[in-house]
């Protein structure tokens, strides 16, 4: 049943996108019937003196010395005539500095991982079976999950997984022509990336050596607008989330209130990456990392996939699907697609759980709108048509396409307010969530989401 107009999938596919267990888990979870009248609601003034002047000056202070960084390395670059192999050990350096100040936890761990994973791309092509480096990559996941603290390997996930996608995009793509050790390394901890990411192709971290021309007023004006982007998405997370929308609201306005807070902090962490991309000398055309407007306000959840972490989309879907694809098929490369997403995290079941849930949600969306699509000639598919190469008979300002796609984007707003709700604010979140903490949220909730996507299913079945 799953193969119906699997061709047609757009989740990963080759067409051009529109570019520790709880103690007491009771006690710490958030639960949404309490005595709401004990709230005391803070006032304008009380948010913007007590949380929001202190989180954009301390979060700035703690960058400042990444900005410098970056900066620095843009300007020697751009400046000074180095020769390759000495571009790559300043990389090398400032990378380290970056990894040793913000995560000391993590840096023997590169280390290792970067000797590792060149050893084996330099393996005799005999014996490459084009898995190794996913096989290298899952065994420092592993060897993190079950000998760090949590807090530790919390805290340093996201550095690991970036060195990851490094290492397989390039033994992916570098099969016929190696980098040489100095290029390597210097990728795999180039300042500007290894911290907070994101991925990007080992062709645009040379290129910053050739581009002269990047040191202009445009570019400090974009850095500077990314990063003031960047802190008002924090002062949403961390001040004005729960002061526009109090507990007092009930349990599925407070649950949006946490996925909304979670999500902002994610675009803070984005717009932060693309500042510090812009900063150490990368082009603005890598810089786009997330689409804010289009997961806030989806045509679908195929959007919301797509816009969440473009870089990251971007890898899944050229050394994970396409390869994926001529193996075990479309629909079993979507599921691998997901599975490698949720690996690459760690071994989480919060996250495991929300990427399977958000996979199976997005496969029934895309193909029951595919077929409402074909049956009705409207354009209400999950992703829009092009304006000048819409072919439906019902185009996109037909008043019943609009209600149908407006129907369709509050569901994918529901499901991404239940998905994301249990990424809340708490103790749990500097150890990684537990088990007990996403059933108990879910179950606060009635499980409603899985319950539509069910009969989301039950439907197009019935229909396909």
């Amino acid at each position: 049943m799953f193969d119906a107009d699997i061709d047609d999938m757009a989740f990963y596919d080759d067409d051009d996108d529109h570019i520790s267990d709880c103690v007491d888990c009771d006690k710490q979870n958030f639960e949404y019937d309490f005595d709401y009248d004990e709230i005391q609601v803070e006032s304008l003034k009380e948010i913007i003196k007590n949380c929001l002047i202190p989180s954009v000056f301390d979060t700035t202070k703690y960058l400042i010395p990444l900005f410098i960084v970056s900066l620095s390395f843009n300007f020697i670059t751009q400046f000074v005539k180095l020769p390759q192999k000495y571009f790559h050990i300043l990389s090398i350096l400032l990378g380290m500095f970056i990894l040793h100040y913000y995560v000391p936890e993590s840096l023997y761990l590169i280390e290792i991982y970067a000797v590792l994973s060149y050893i084996c791309l330099c393996l005799p092509r005999q014996y490459q079976k084009g898995i190794e480096m996913f096989v290298l990559s899952l065994l420092i996941i592993l060897y993190c999950e079950y000998t760090m603290e949590p807090a530790a390997w919390h805290k340093i996930r996201s550095v690991i997984m970036i060195a990851a996608m490094k290492a397989v995009s390039v033994s992916l793509d570098k099969s016929d022509d190696l980098p040489d050790v100095w290029q390597y390394i210097g990728y795999m901890f180039s300042p500007v990336t290894c911290l907070f990411g994101p991925w990007i192709p080992f062709t645009n971290y040379t290129s910053v050596e050739q581009n002269k021309n990047q040191w202009t007023p445009w570019f400090i004006v974009s850095a500077l607008k990314n990063l003031l982007i960047s802190l008002i998405f924090l002062s949403v997370s961390n001040c004005w989330t729960r002061w526009l929308i109090p507990l007092s609201t009930g349990k599925w306005l407070s649950a949006y209130k946490d996925a909304l807070s979670f999500r902002s902090s994610h675009y803070f962490i984005s717009y932060m990456s693309s500042t510090i991309l812009l900063l150490g000398g990368f082009s603005s055309s890598v810089s786009t990392i997330v689409r804010p407007i289009d997961i806030e306000l989806p045509r679908s959840l195929v959007q919301v996939v797509v816009s969440w972490n473009i870089p990251m989309h971007t890898w899944l879907k050229l050394y994970i699907f396409r390869p994926a694809t001529r193996h075990v098929g479309k629909f079993g490369a979507v599921t691998l697609t997901y599975l490698t997403s949720a690996l690459l995290h760690g071994l989480n079941f919060q996250l495991a759980a929300v990427l399977l849930s958000l996979g199976l949600y997005t496969y029934v969306e895309f193909q029951l709108r595919f077929i409402l699509a074909n049956a009705f000639d409207a354009c209400i598919g999950a992703k829009q048509c092009s304006p000048d190469k819409c072919h439906h008979k019902k185009n996109s300002r037909h008043y019943g396409v609009i209600l149908t796609n407006i129907v369709f984007s509050i569901l994918s707003v529901f499901h991404l307010a239940y998905l994301g709700l249990m990424f809340d604010i708490s103790e749990l979140q500097e150890t990684g969530y537990s088990y007990r903490h996403t059933i108990d949220k879910w179950s606060q909730l009635g499980f409603a989401s899985h319950w539509i996507a069910f009969t989301t299913y039950l439907i197009y079945f019935l229909i396909k």
